[in-house]
């Protein structure tokens, strides 16, 4: 149903299955309470999902899908429905929900029932070619492979990493571990950069079934701007190479105001399609 999505919009498949298969390991997802199917005839129709950590707060992230053959029939009205009362019942902030930039009903039946627009977000992309050659890191910076006595390390320096970008809400150290573990962690995937014997940057990636996928990506305010961010990815996609992937991918924040978009043009990525984030309930969507 998804991909069918995608190409009645004209976009490469995106990955939602890798997505939900995610959000389904969660301790936090109760799928009889979280999930709704809605079934044809013909299959499956439009599906539902509330995502939502009470100890972190902040709007219900609320995934809704309907397939392009069953549109204009009131199921996505009915599934967006279903969500709201969701957030509401678990006490969440609001709710969000996201619509690729093409998808015109979308936008105009969350602008109908009073999401707003709050922000955007790329998924960007690069083939892999000759990527062996990582280059050496920046002076005064080693970047080397996770190893298991770095658990709390990547936990801190993520936390610390990601402090001053938007929609960012604190994580324990549990619940960050169980959503690395929920993706198919594979620490062979994961590099730190470390500068005055500390941790300093960390980048943590996926393998799918196609493509590399990083997931995670940050350096702490005070080495920003020092080559560290693009050293991390040059592993990382030498890495995706000797796994036989031909491609990579990542979401990042549209409007990133640490220059996150051209940092990743400068490795050779480009925008694949563009993700429009509506809030209904929350403080910015009534700013």
């Amino acid at each position: 149903m998804t991909e069918a999505i995608d190409r009645s919009l004209g976009l490469p498949p995106s990955p939602t299955r890798e997505y939900l298969r995610w959000s389904w390991r969660l301790s936090t997802t109760d799928l009889a309470r979280d999930t709704r199917m809605i079934e044809r005839e013909e299959g499956v129709a439009g599906f539902g999902q509330g995502i939502w950590r009470k100890e972190e707060g902040g709007p219900l992230d609320l995934v809704v899908f309907v397939h392009p053959e069953h549109r204009a029939k009131g199921i996505a009205t009915s599934l967006l429905s279903w969500g709201e009362s969701l957030a509401w019942e678990r006490g969440s902030e609001g709710v969000r929900a996201e619509v690729p930039e093409g998808d015109v009903a979308g936008h105009v039946l969350l602008r109908s029932r009073g999401y707003r627009l709050v922000r955007s977000a790329f998924t960007m992309t690069k083939t892999l070619g000759d990527d062996g050659d990582v280059g050496p890191a920046p002076d005064g910076v080693t970047i080397r492979r996770y190893v298991d006595t770095d658990e709390r390390a990547l936990y801190d320096v993520h936390e610390a990493s990601f402090a001053d970008h938007w929609g960012f809400r604190p994580s324990t150290f549990e619940a960050f571990t169980e959503d690395l573990r929920a993706g198919g962690f594979d620490p062979s995937l994961v590099f730190m950069a470390e500068a005055d014997g500390g941790v300093v940057g960390h980048i943590v990636s996926f393998l799918d079934e196609n493509e590399g996928f990083v997931a995670m990506l940050g350096v702490i305010q005070p080495w920003r701007g020092r080559a560290i961010a693009k050293a991390l990815l040059r592993r990382a996609f030498a890495e995706f190479s000797t796994r036989d992937r031909t491609q990579v991918k990542l979401q990042v924040d549209a409007q990133n105001p640490n220059g996150a978009v051209a940092l990743y043009e400068g490795v050779g990525m480009s925008v694949e399609r563009r993700l429009d984030m509506f809030e209904l309930g929350t403080p910015e969507s009534a700013a």
